[in-house]
């Protein structure tokens, strides 16, 4: 029954018996204490312990770590796990005096300026406390505390024991530094922390690491760097040890990380045990940018080519892959294909070739990322859509009479069929279409629709049901897609020309000559200019009404749905009016939906327009939209 009275039965000593002082320190652990040294300077970097190769060494009996300047040499009772009073205890209660004695000794030896508690032969409460460690175990600190005021009501000269005492102090504040540091009040970390530093041993990694965070935080950096390097050089669980050196990589300047480096134990390979870390913080601002599409780093040149040294040193598939992306983001084709090559020599993700083949065709060497991408194609959905949409630019771009010959078409269908691709089967679509070939290209039509259901796809359908004077067919698809896409009332029955540039990439301008700086010109409907209306938001952009332009445009949307020339223009329009984020929006949609040379350099054209990185007023410019 909890709370019961239970007696305690002492061995006494035999009458007669004389026994030694167990208390006594023997000569020999005298001679065996160490000679007290100068203190040490509570600035100078811990000497590193010595250990085997591949071992990693840990001191569980060291001192707690100071929070307030210098290392502990020792902790008062209850103050944390610094020194283990467990033994002591148990021989206590058992009233083993000998074994006490020896304990006692042992302790001194290990720890010269402890004590032995003052409460070891304190008269014994009848009350059971294992109720209490039950709870402290499981969490229930204060679950626990009302236990014991419960057990004093009953009992009024009952007081815990001093172990379980320390043990509900330390985890009350355990929770408290906890707390307060997911709280991001570091303040409060600290000073729960000081309240009993006792806490600040390798048993208790997170509050350590917590501590250590709370530190940096408030800028004390030099405090900061002690704990991690205190934990580097006591502290032995490898996993820990790593973890350590990757929290204090994002919180010390490098320069510090360099220094916390050196703690590490050599390994079975001769490497270094965090020489990994180095470049901790480096990746992580890298991969931030990509996330973020920043255009202008904030990398530091000589910390990019440092670690581009490492990365090439290492061979490391994983920082020079991150390196490929972050010149492909920053719009550094060719240093991203070199990334991403020297990638793809240590390691078969096809994340790296993907990277490779993106940066070729960005570099406009179209034919060699095509026939890349087919070779590769079934290494990756990835890689397979990559190859459908190179060649999709390439049929939607054609000029007249440049035909993909019939081997190149066969392997293209086998692709898009085996990758169930809609942008393939519209591709094919339309350009069946526009060789008369209309019920094949009905089919492909129907598939795209089937596999997803896209303007593109669904309009191409409406056009071949209005060539082949399917009107019940036409009906049928206006009323299952016409609330989604406007564009589908406009058709009605065939009438040359088949289909406008609405649904058909225009043809790129060709590229500036090397050296020279331009501003691409916006996409053109094809067939000189499209309808009306496109015409006329042409020649409002033309004369630099780019206000009426977006007018006429939005009127257009409104009457025919969105189109794939109208939007491309009006990408453009938005950059004269400098709606940035507007025109990045507009062209990374579109080139979603069919990613070509016009939505890439649309995107490039907004943070280059952004930037200041090209100048209409440069190079002599005296032709609009030939810069």
């Amino acid at each position: 029954m909890s709370g019961a009275i239970q007696p305690v039965q002492s061995a006494a000593p035999r009458p007669g018996t004389t026994l030694a002082n167990p208390f006594a320190v023997s000569p020999a652990a005298v001679q065996a204490q160490p000679v007290a040294a100068p203190a040490p300077n509570p600035f100078a970097l811990p000497a590193v312990p010595k250990t085997e190769p591949g071992v990693v060494g840990g001191r569980p009996n060291a001192p707690a770590f100071s929070i307030d300047g210098g290392t502990a040499q020792g902790a008062k009772p209850g103050e944390g796990n610094a020194i283990d009073e467990s033994a002591l205890r148990y021989y206590a209660d058992q009233r083993n005096l000998e074994r006490v004695g020896a304990e006692i000794r042992r302790l001194k030896v290990l720890y010269p300026s402890w004590n032995p508690p003052a409460d070891l032969f304190a008269p014994k409460s009848s009350v059971n406390e294992q109720p209490l460690w039950d709870l402290l175990a499981a969490g229930r600190v204060q679950e626990a505390r009302t236990r014991i005021a419960d057990y004093q009501a009953k009992d009024p000269k009952y007081r815990p024991s001093a172990d379980l005492s320390g043990k509900l102090d330390d985890a009350d504040i355990r929770m408290r530094i906890r707390a307060s540091s997911d709280a991001g009040n570091w303040k409060s970390t600290l000073a729960a922390a000081q309240e009993r530093p006792g806490i600040l041993v390798c048993t208790e990694i997170d509050v350590l690491w917590r501590v250590g965070e709370a530190l940096a935080r408030t800028n004390d950096l030099a405090r900061a760097f002690d704990l991690y390097s205190y934990i580097l050089t006591t502290c032995g669980n490898p996993a820990e040890r790593l973890a350590t050196m990757q929290k204090a990589a994002l919180l010390l300047p490098q320069n510090g990380v360099d220094a916390l480096a050196t703690y590490g134990q050599t390994l079975p390979d001769g490497s270094r045990e965090f020489d990994d870390l180095r470049y901790q913080k480096t990746r992580a601002g890298i991969g931030e940018e990509i996330a973020k599409r920043t255009k202008r780093s904030r990398i530091e040149p000589s910390e990019l080519q440092a670690f581009e040294t490492y990365a090439r040193s290492t061979r490391s598939a994983d920082d020079t892959s991150l390196l490929g992306w972050y010149h492909y983001n920053a719009l550094r084709f060719d240093a991203a294909k070199e990334w991403f090559s020297l990638a793809s020599e240590v390691d078969d993700d096809p994340k790296h070739l993907e990277g490779y083949i993106l940066s070729l065709r960005n570099l406009d060497d179209l034919a060699a990322a095509e026939e890349l991408a087919y070779r590769e194609w079934d290494s990756s959905p990835e890689m397979a859509k990559i190859y459908i949409e190179l060649v999709a630019e390439r049929l939607n771009g054609a000029e007249e009479g440049e035909e993909l010959g019939a081997a190149e078409l066969g392997r293209y269908t086998e692709v898009v069929e085996d990758s169930r691709s809609a942008l393939g089967a519209q591709t094919l679509g339309w350009h069946l279409l526009a060789a008369e070939e209309t019920e094949e290209a009905g089919e492909w039509f129907a598939k795209s629709v089937e596999w997803e259901a896209t303007e593109e796809g669904v309009v191409g359908m409406a056009v071949v049901a209005s060539r082949t004077k399917d009107t019940k067919g036409l009906k049928a698809i206006k009323a299952e897609y016409g609330d989604e896409f406007a564009s589908l009332a406009e058709i009605e029955e065939y009438v040359p020309p088949a289909r406008t540039a609405s649904y058909r990439p225009t043809q790129p301008q060709a590229p500036a000559a090397r050296g020279t700086r331009r501003a691409a010109a916006p996409a053109r409907s094809r067939g000189g200019g499209g309808d009306r209306l496109m015409r006329q938001a042409n020649q409002q952009f033309e004369a630099g009404d780019y206000n009426g332009a977006l007018a006429t445009l939005n009127q257009r949307e409104a009457r025919n749905g969105k189109s794939y020339g109208a939007e491309i223009l009006k990408g453009w329009v938005n950059i004269k009016l400098r709606r940035w984020n507007e025109a990045e929006r507009i062209f990374r949609a579109q080139d979603q939906r069919q990613s070509t040379r016009d939505t890439r350099f649309g995107i490039g054209a907004v943070a280059n327009s952004k930037y200041n990185m090209w100048s209409e007023t440069r190079n002599d410019c005296t032709v609009r939209w030939k810069c």
